[in-house]
């Protein structure tokens, strides 16, 4: 699993802006000293959702729309294909909380290999899975009632519909394609080659 991580980083820091690439070092050491804490499921989910909420404003991203970065877009892709410029896209602009993703991976099977998860087996990665998923889901809930509340405001389309807009592209593309879809692969290869 240490090389499928390292060859993620590898490819996420193809995929940034050459001013991030520093914080993808210190991103790298900070996994490693926490990965040396002995955590539990709760402080590892909790410490994941921190690490990559702020990985992602560190490296620039915000809740508007023209924040996107398409200049890593077309990195390897010698012709127009929706698939691949999409993916690379998000993975140019969501790159921090896709190593936190992958981290978390590897703490997670780290916790499964010492033991102290005390849980069934693929018990742990449901419960870490559920705890991400309760927080974004309620986070979701609560923009969509400021934005039902606040819908005859002055600012609905210039705040509030980004803030809505961008809660939607974190819970489908970061919580269910990264979180649960990345994860869940990498955690399940993690199992498979111990």
């Amino acid at each position: 699993m240490h090389t499928i991580h390292d060859l993620l980083t590898l490819f996420l820091i193809t995929q940034s802006r050459a001013t991030n690439i520093p914080l993808l070092l210190l991103f790298s050491i900070q996994f490693y000293l926490l990965d040396d804490l002995d955590l539990n499921l709760i402080e590892i989910s909790t410490t994941s959702l921190l690490l990559q909420y702020t990985s992602f404003f560190a490296f620039g991203g915000s809740n508007a729309i023209s924040s996107v970065d398409l200049s890593s877009a077309y990195n390897g892709v010698s012709g127009y294909n929706v698939v691949a410029v999409g993916i690379l896209t998000f993975a140019s602009n969501w790159t921090g909380p896709i190593f936190w993703t992958s981290a978390t991976t590897m703490m997670l099977l780290r916790l499964k290999r010492t033991g102290a998860a005390n849980v069934k087996e693929g018990n742990l990665l449901v419960r870490h899975l559920a705890l991400l998923t309760v927080f974004v889901t309620s986070s979701l809930v609560f923009v969509m009632a400021a934005c039902t509340i606040l819908r005859t405001h002055l600012f609905i389309w210039t705040v509030f519909s980004p803030k809505y807009l961008y809660s939607m592209a974190w819970s489908l593309g970061q919580h269910l394609g990264v979180n649960v879809g990345l994860g869940s692969l990498l955690y399940w290869l993690g199992t498979m080659y111990q």
